[in-house]
């Protein structure tokens, strides 16, 4: 049995109209952004800088919604918001996160492989 994939790629298919070269265009960029994000975040979570980890967590949120990462919307939203109060939800949140984004991301590098 297949594990649930977190990723979605109905709203891409749909918003590139069915391009391949542009679909693989798109998931490539989102990969190398992802990456870069969490990196980012993580670094920020150590800085306890707050404000910079809701700021790129937010940047975060229309990709994911592209790839049809729904699993990853709410814990966005929830560290916007733990931004503005002491932030120490935040790691705990991120961890999760990251999961989600680093599983999504496995799913996708496997997808751009099957696209033509």
């Amino acid at each position: 049995m297949e594990a649930t994939k977190v990723s979605d790629l109905t709203f891409l298919k749909q918003f590139s109209s069915g391009n391949t070269a542009m679909m693989k265009k798109l998931i490539n960029v989102f990969l190398n952004t992802a990456q870069d994000s969490i990196e980012k975040i993580e670094g920020f979570i150590n800085e306890k800088n707050w404000e910079r980890v809701g700021s790129i967590a937010h940047q975060l949120k229309p990709q994911c919604s592209y790839m049809g990462i729904k699993t990853a919307e709410p814990i966005i939203l929830q560290i916007e918001d733990a931004k503005n109060s002491d932030g120490s939800s935040i790691p705990v949140l991120f961890f999760s996160l990251k999961e989600i984004i680093q599983k999504a991301m496995a799913e996708l590098k496997e997808e751009t492989d099957k696209l033509a």
